[in-house]
């Protein structure tokens, strides 16, 4: 897996309402390389943004579990599940697909599962695939690592009421630029 290319900050600045579809354009236009061919309207549980940025597909996250072994991993391959940012940039979101984390998943955190929000752990890594015109336009798996420059990361979180269950992400300090994703 490569990690994001490049340091170099090219972020434009962007304007007007952050829940505008031009903002959310112009965020996949600078992450991508290139504009986007098509918008994707999605029904999602509320409360969701109106208008996310589809960055790719998420492969896989790995937290720090609290107790036992160092990591605690969650294959997504070929679940359909999409890794999406709000238009400015600022907070990262699981978007469709089988977000469900079975019963052994959940015991291999160490999390509490009698509960119906959980905290999952501290959330190291993100591997997501995704082609990028200025990494050659291939279709690419990424791995970024978060906390790299404060060392202050989200935490996963899973909400496992409903027909639907959701994975989050709580705070950190990271930010989508077009150069990934950063910190």
């Amino acid at each position: 897996m490569g990690a994001n290319p490049g340091k170099k900050r090219l972020r434009k600045t962007r304007k007007g309402n952050p829940g505008a579809l031009e903002t959310g354009s112009e965020l996949y236009q600078d992450f991508h390389g290139e504009s986007a061919q098509h918008v994707d309207h999605l029904q999602e549980p509320e409360p969701r943004p109106v208008t996310l940025t589809e960055l790719g597909d998420l492969i896989e996250l790995q937290v720090k579990r609290p107790v036992g072994w160092k990591w605690a991993t969650f294959d997504f391959t070929g679940r359909g599940v999409k890794l999406a940012s709000n238009v400015i940039g600022s907070q990262l979101y699981f978007v469709g697909g089988n977000q469900k984390v079975s019963r052994g998943e959940l015991t291999q955190t160490g999390a509490d599962n009698s509960k119906e929000l959980i905290d999952l752990g501290e959330c190291m890594t993100i591997a997501y695939r995704a082609r990028k015109t200025f990494v050659d336009g291939i279709n690419s798996t990424y791995e970024h690592k978060f906390g790299e420059e404060t060392g202050v990361r989200p935490r996963l979180m899973y909400d496992c009421r409903g027909p639907q269950p959701r994975l989050f992400l709580s705070g950190g300090e990271y930010r989508v630029e077009a150069a990934g994703i950063i910190n």
